[in-house]
């Protein structure tokens, strides 16, 4: 007997969940690769004080999802907790991000509490409750 014929067997609740359930996983496949799911929502503030505009090591990194490459510069980070709640930092690759998956996580659990985390071209940063700065 073949799929099909297993198929026809199977109790009506059984055919809809099934279907339910394929249904569900195209559209989470359709959404990350289209990214309106796991859209690139940057609400990040960018702070510079040196009058030269291509100058990276000044930028202060808030709240918000990176594309490192296209957002910020790849390399060293320094990343310090501003919230009272908890703060983290977090990396992942395209494959890991198509997967929902985190890379690297760091976190920090006291305000002025710091750590560092180290990027490279073409993967994203996620940073909540701190400040990243270049080191």
């Amino acid at each position: 007997m073949g799929f099909i014929d297993d198929f026809k067997e199977w109790s009506t609740l059984k055919k809809v969940a099934s279907i339910l359930i394929v249904c569900c996983i195209a559209l989470i496949i359709v959404g990350v690769l289209g990214g309106g799911l796991f859209g690139n929502h940057n609400t990040s503030t960018t702070t510079n004080s040196n009058s030269s505009a291509n100058d990276s090591s000044n930028q202060v990194y808030t709240d918000g999802t990176y594309k490192v490459g296209s957002d910020l510069p790849a390399g060293e980070y320094k990343f310090t907790q501003t919230s009272s709640d908890g703060g983290f930092v977090e990396k992942s690759s395209l494959l890991m991000t198509l997967s929902n998956s985190v890379e690297k996580y760091e976190a920090t659990t006291k305000k002025g509490e710091t750590v560092y985390i180290t990027v490279d071209e073409g993967e994203t940063l996620r940073v909540h409750g701190g400040e990243l700065v270049p080191v």
